[in-house]
């Protein structure tokens, strides 16, 4: 069974909620899914560039299939989020014609045969979106501020940027001349951190200046003095610590500790910078936001096997409900052995 006009429409028009931005000059795949009691959800999706589609259709489908292949695909949407000048006056005429045909020829060889692809020029009110495969399936957009998407995210505390680009800026250190001035003070901050971990009362303490640091932080409030940011940048930077803290208790809280550690990346150099955006990509995946974890990994250590296995997690859709109780559960052993006292030696 194909999704009707009005579910495309209210798929088309969520867009910007399950990206968490606005895309644009993008092909967007999104699959539904069938669940074991037969109702149908939205699943995984992929963005692909439109200057990469072009000649690379075929990579983009074998890329779909790597992630999608496995799960109980119910159908496809595509959509094709491209400007043009005016409305065209047929199916035939839809820009980029021959490289989505390729793309569906691909996709059905993988074995995905329910599929559409939508051309949307812009993603806003009252914009007409209009099918390649049938030149009767067209819609008109409602405010995408107002799907049921859209809600869920804002209640999440997800952000929904203008662009992959607003999103990225995050990403924006200090200074260089205020990240050279920390950098020492970070450096010393690790070796007291090392020093630290081996030690169940110093641990303790250590841990709960960072759990009063995310408290904060769910407040909107983020450490200003340089000592604090030494200090944090340092705790989160060191492997145990950086462990026993991955346990939140909600989304807001997961928000609020990846707001802090964004924070702390910003006044940090490598390889400190390198292990903080690990942290990041890690409780935005959490929360569900697959964008802002790979933009997170795009600024991580490459080397890190956190990231390694982060990158393939979210390349393969691995659902965040099917690991987080395992993260969760590493994160609470991880804290347990740092607060727990050792035996001492005996001569």
């Amino acid at each position: 069974m194909s999704l009707t006009i009005a579910s495309t429409t209210a798929i088309v028009a969520s867009l910007p909620a399950l990206l968490g931005f606005v895309p644009d000059e993008s092909l967007v795949l999104i699959t539904a899914l069938t669940n074991d009691d037969g109702s149908v959800t939205t699943g995984p999706l992929a963005r692909i560039d439109l200057a990469h589609l072009t000649g690379h259709a075929n990579d983009c489908a074998r890329h779909f299939n790597r992630q999608c292949g496995d799960l109980p695909v119910h159908c496809v949407t595509g959509i094709v989020v491209h400007t043009v000048d005016q409305d065209p006056a047929g199916d035939h005429s839809l820009p980029l014609r021959s490289d989505v045909d390729t793309v569906v020829e691909q996709l059905a060889e993988y074995g995905f045969t329910d599929v559409d692809v939508v051309l949307v020029p812009a993603l806003a009110e009252g914009v007409r979106w209009r099918s390649y495969l049938d030149a009767d399936r067209a819609g008109v957009l409602p405010d995408p501020a107002t799907t049921a998407a859209a809600a869920a995210a804002v209640a999440a505390g997800h952000t929904i940027a203008a662009s992959r680009d607003d999103l990225a800026a995050r990403f924006t250190p200090a200074p260089e001349n205020l990240r050279a001035r920390l950098q020492p003070h970070i450096a010393d901050a690790v070796e007291s951190a090392a020093i630290d971990e081996r030690w169940h009362l110093a641990a303790y303490i250590r841990l709960a200046r960072a759990d009063a640091a995310i408290r904060a932080a769910a407040r909107g409030e983020l450490p200003a003095d340089n000592a604090a940011i030494a200090d944090l940048a340092a705790t989160f930077a060191t492997l145990s610590f950086r462990d026993a803290l991955l346990a939140v208790p909600d989304d807001a809280t997961r928000l609020a500790a990846e707001n802090l550690v964004l924070h702390l990346w910003r006044h940090s150099c490598d390889p400190v910078a390198g292990q903080l955006a690990t942290v990041i990509a890690v409780h935005a995946y959490l929360r569900g936001s697959g964008t802002g974890a790979r933009i997170a990994l795009e600024n991580a250590d490459p080397e890190h096997p956190m990231t390694a296995l982060l990158s393939m997690v979210l390349d393969h859709a691995v659902p965040p409900s099917e690991v987080r109780h395992v993260i969760q559960n590493a994160s609470a052993d991880a804290r347990r052995i740092l607060l727990s006292e050792r035996a001492i030696d005996q001569a």
